[in-house]
């Protein structure tokens, strides 16, 4: 597929139209609303702020490709719990209003007090907002990440058979997988890559204290393998720089280069 390359904002400028301003001339298809102002995130934008957002989109020539609110970035039972319905609801009128085609989630923070009866409550929750998404003609993807119920094979495996019938996909984080402990990213990627609706593209070095953020290409997903294998898949997929590595502005642009030399298609393939 032709690269569909993209970045969420707050990984360049915290401020979203500033963000969107600064990445204008970097060939850039789209950009992932996430932080729109210093310690705010969609759908925590004041009218005004969205007025001036979508006129710097229309300036730069970019589409949204997905919206991230950060529901469920707690456990079940976190008092911010009672929180995510109305910030869930709230980010999909935005969607709708705005034509944006996806929402991303988190997929509930795992907690020592969880038993194995608490996947359910988890599946039903999940469900519930893949269903309430899709009719409103919008894509509900759940970000894999390490300490969610949505981290291992095992995990993703379950989540997709259960809730992809009900609309669930996948945005798909290879940088989390690895930090989750996956070891083949690319086998990951062909089985379930007909469930991945977004991609974020960051990448990790592990180490024995735990791991830190790098530049594409600097650790240990194996972007060089596993890109090309993602550009043959049939389908364009949004791909978001999400680059975690500060200076944000300056790295965010290295990496934007960097993807460049994938630029033109190898050969690789799903099968």
């Amino acid at each position: 597929m032709k690269p569909e390359w993209g970045i969420v904002t707050d990984e360049v400028l915290p401020q979203a139209q500033e963000a969107v301003a600064w990445v204008a001339g970097w060939g850039l298809a789209g950009i992932e609303i996430r932080g729109v102002a210093p310690g705010r995130r969609i759908p925590d934008i004041h009218p005004e702020e969205a007025r001036t957002l979508r006129q710097a989109l229309a300036c730069a020539g970019l589409v949204v490709t997905a919206l991230s609110p950060g529901t469920w970035k707690c456990s079940l039972d976190a008092p911010e719990a009672s929180l995510q319905a109305a910030r869930f609801q709230r980010t999909l009128d935005l969607a709708e209003e705005w034509a944006v085609p996806r929402v991303i989630t988190f997929g509930v923070k795992r907690s020592e007090s969880d038993t194995a009866a608490d996947y359910s409550r988890v599946c039903s929750l999940l469900g519930q907002m893949s269903l309430e998404a899709g009719r409103r003609g919008i894509t509900l993807c759940v970000e894999n990440e390490k300490g969610w119920w949505a981290d291992t094979d095992e995990a993703i495996d379950r989540l997709l058979a259960d809730l992809a019938p009900a609309g669930l996909r996948l945005n798909w984080d290879a940088a989390n997988y690895a930090d989750a402990g996956g070891t083949d990213p690319v086998a990951a990627y062909r089985r379930w890559y007909k469930n991945i609706a977004n991609i974020h593209l960051k990448d990790v070095c592990l180490d024995k204290a735990g791991n830190r953020w790098c530049l594409l290409g600097q650790g240990a997903v194996g972007w060089e393998r596993l890109l090309p294998v993602m550009l043959a898949s049939p389908e364009a997929v949004p791909m978001s720089i999400e680059t975690h590595v500060p200076p944000l502005p300056a790295n965010s642009l290295i990496n934007r280069e960097w993807l460049k030399g994938f630029e033109q298609p190898k050969q690789g393939g799903i099968a």
